[in-house]
């Protein structure tokens, strides 16, 4: 119990004080009023940090949900031994560090030597190629896809487990009733397995808000500060500028931010409960 108020109540707290001063980690702090606020809310480079972190945190939670709901409705299916096979194989990009993952994909997008570009020049696309973690239209999509790519295994396993306590009787009443696979998938496995969903997708996007090693990994941030996300940002300004109250300040206002993103999650995803 003292860890757990550690960890979050206190070390809040402590946070929302500091957002109210000046400190560079040295000399006495003093008191700022909402003056970090203003400056904060004033930074270009914070407020596209905002953007990044946001579109990067809702578009990886969205595909890894899709994707991982999709992967577990396939798997539950095959009544087979490969079904272990494809679990383990599918949940393995969650279970590699992130730095190892964010390796892997610098050579994936590599504009050299890299797989996607020497894919599109064997099939004659070469028109298509581009220097993927560096040009504006597609950096930020290529960290969101990684995103999906390693989150997915996570709500893949979660949702797979939900649908094994489903009753083998609801899908028997169903086929009497002449419920195909997309009926029975969509009118009870769905529903069924929304609470489940639910909480996948909120454990994903508050993993995701705050992602730092992905993106510090791929692009650190770059080319100048095109893939800046809130967490790369407070960390240089508080660091390396010494403003640690202006860092605290941005701290406050993302939170505040990840905080509505959850709320409207559970709001849309919020439904019946079924009992069986």
């Amino acid at each position: 119990i003292l860890f757990v108020l550690f960890a979050s109540v206190i070390l809040f707290v402590w946070n929302l004080m500091l957002s109210f001063e000046n400190w560079d980690g040295f000399s006495a702090a003093k008191f700022a009023g909402l003056g970090n606020f203003r400056s904060s809310l004033s930074d270009r480079t914070f407020l596209l940090a905002l953007k990044n972190s946001s579109v990067y945190a809702f578009g990886s939670t969205f595909g890894a949900v899709v994707l991982g709901v999709a992967m577990a409705t396939c798997i539950f299916h095959l009544q087979n031994r490969s079904a272990g096979f494809f679990r383990l194989a599918l949940y393995t990009p969650t279970m590699l560090p992130t730095a190892v993952v964010g390796m892997m994909f610098i050579f994936f997008f590599n504009p050299v030597m890299g797989l996607l570009n020497s894919f599109l020049k064997a099939v004659h696309l070469d028109d298509l190629t581009r220097v993927w973690l560096q040009d504006k239209r597609t950096a930020m999509a290529c960290i969101t896809f990684v995103g999906v790519w390693k989150n997915s295994g996570q709500v893949m396993l979660l949702c797979f487990a939900a649908m094994q306590t489903i009753p083998a009787s609801l899908y028997e009443a169903g086929e009497l009733d002449g419920a195909g696979f997309f009926d029975q998938t969509f009118r009870i496995t769905y529903p069924l397995i929304k609470p489940t969903i639910l909480l996948a997708s909120v454990n994903t996007l508050g993993g995701q808000f705050k992602s730092y090693d992905l993106v510090f990994t791929m692009t650190q941030g770059g080319p100048g500060t095109l893939t800046t996300t809130v967490p790369i940002y407070m960390t240089k300004v508080a660091f390396t500028y010494g403003k640690f109250g202006s860092a605290a300040s941005q701290g406050v206002v993302f939170t505040l931010i990840v905080a509505a993103g959850i709320i409207m999650v559970r709001t849309l995803l919020r439904g019946d409960s079924y009992e069986y």
